[in-house]
């Protein structure tokens, strides 16, 4: 590999519109009637963490929407920002699908996609993309982490445990600080949440097509291929292995081969126009 043929490039689609919600923004691309695909970031990420698929999208006239949970994507940290669990950003996803109106495919990344399972309670989604997923309560970890102390914000990854945890499969030699200056701090309820094993969901709340995404070299303390499978067994999901990927495969070089199979997986299932 030869870095990062985005070079970092986290500009959306010609024609995006912000939407501001109560405590998180909505970045919509609107291009067809039919479902849209809303992006929802994982911990200590944002909105901006997607624009690569939704440029990609865009260009195949798919209608895409990020939301920036409260807190996230430069968004103020408030007073509340440490007790805003998975509880809390759910309610963001909901209000987001609710200004989109229609049937929306929720498509969320590592803590990203535990939210996005606990959305599908309330907003009952056409589909549910698992990416690099968080898992729920339902499924034991794998790795022991202590809780995170509660009354201070969670600092993002530095360098080196970036790169060993969330982009293992980009070349070492690739310039990440553009990346690592949007990270954001994290509350610590967001983390405590999955760490301590909080959320229980049920797969009934989706009753569409569900697809679970990894990068194969997808391994640290922080999320492992494996939990992902387990989750892929738990909701009976289409399972989607990715070579030479790690956890943050949408922000690595081979970004495109992740991009392209969850289009393929959305084609396939009538998920990109209308029907």
């Amino acid at each position: 590999m030869n870095g990062d043929p985005l070079n970092f490039d986290f500009a959306f689609p010609s024609g995006t519109k912000t939407l501001g919600l109560r405590h998180a923004r909505l970045f919509t691309a609107l291009h067809a009637p039919g479902p849209v695909v809303l992006f929802v970031h994982g911990g200590f990420h944002g909105a901006w963490s997607w624009a690569p698929y939704m440029r990609l999208f865009a260009a195949h006239k798919i209608s895409t929407a990020s939301i920036d949970l409260r807190g996230h994507g430069g968004l103020p940290q408030d007073s509340g920002f440490l007790q805003d669990g998975v509880d809390a950003l759910s309610e963001d996803v909901c209000e987001a699908a609710a200004a989109l109106g229609g049937d929306v495919v929720l498509a969320g990344h590592s803590l990203g996609a535990l939210v996005a399972m606990a959305a599908a309670r309330e907003m009952c989604p056409r589909a549910l993309a698992m990416l690099a997923p968080a898992p729920p309560a339902n499924i034991p970890k794998l790795h022991a982490l202590p809780p995170f102390a509660d009354n201070a914000p969670v600092a993002p990854p530095p360098e080196a445990r970036a790169r060993r945890w969330l982009l293992q499969g980009l070349d070492a030699n690739a310039d990440i600080a553009p990346y690592l200056a949007r990270l954001c701090a994290e509350s610590p309820a967001l983390l405590n949440d999955r760490y301590c094993e909080r959320i229980v969901v049920d797969p009934t709340w989706v009753a569409g097509p569900r697809l679970c995404m990894s990068g194969e070299r997808d391994a640290s303390p922080l999320t492992d291929s494996r939990e992902s499978a387990a989750v892929a067994a738990l909701f009976g999901a289409d399972i989607v292995t990715l070579p030479d990927a790690g956890h943050c495969f949408m922000l690595e070089a081979t970004w495109r081969h992740s991009a392209e199979r969850l289009r393929a997986w959305l084609d396939a299932h009538n998920l990109t126009a209308a029907y």
